[in-house]
């Protein structure tokens, strides 16, 4: 069975490099790039189960890159991922999910893990066959 695969895309060398070993340690692969142009390249060549974009890049914002990975790639889940608590709310259109990189590792990989499994394949057959059934007994739907 193929382990999830995570694009990491991060400006800063030294937080990508210790969260992507954590990852790594719970199960996950990771092709990791210090820019979004690369990133780019990645989503296209690579099977990615997850985008995580850090907010803050010198060359192209993370919301300018989730943007271009949408158009690409809009089934993949991206998580934006910010050293600022807040960023503005425009910022996360095109993103799944938003992660304060002050979380502690547990949290982080927790979201990480939801990103995935919330996107699965098979989450999605089972939440479809879920709501079918439930609308087969009359029952509405949340």
């Amino acid at each position: 069975m193929r382990k999830p695969t995570i694009l990491w895309v991060d400006n800063e060398f030294n937080g990508l490099s210790g969260r992507e070993s954590l990852l790594r340690q719970h199960g996950y692969d990771v092709v990791a790039t210090t820019n979004g142009h690369e990133g780019l390249e990645l989503l296209q060549s690579a099977a990615v189960d997850a985008v995580i974009l850090d907010y803050r890049m010198p060359e192209m914002m993370g919301d300018v890159v989730a943007a271009r990975m949408k158009q690409l790639k809009p089934e993949v889940p991206i998580m934006l991922l910010s050293a600022q608590d807040r960023i503005p709310p425009a910022a996360l259109r095109w993103t799944d999910a938003f992660l304060s990189k002050n979380v502690p590792p547990e949290q982080f990989v927790d979201a990480v893990d939801h990103l995935v499994v919330a996107r699965s394949p098979f989450f999605h057959r089972w939440l479809q066959n879920w709501k079918q059934r439930l609308s087969a007994r009359g029952a509405p739907l949340l």
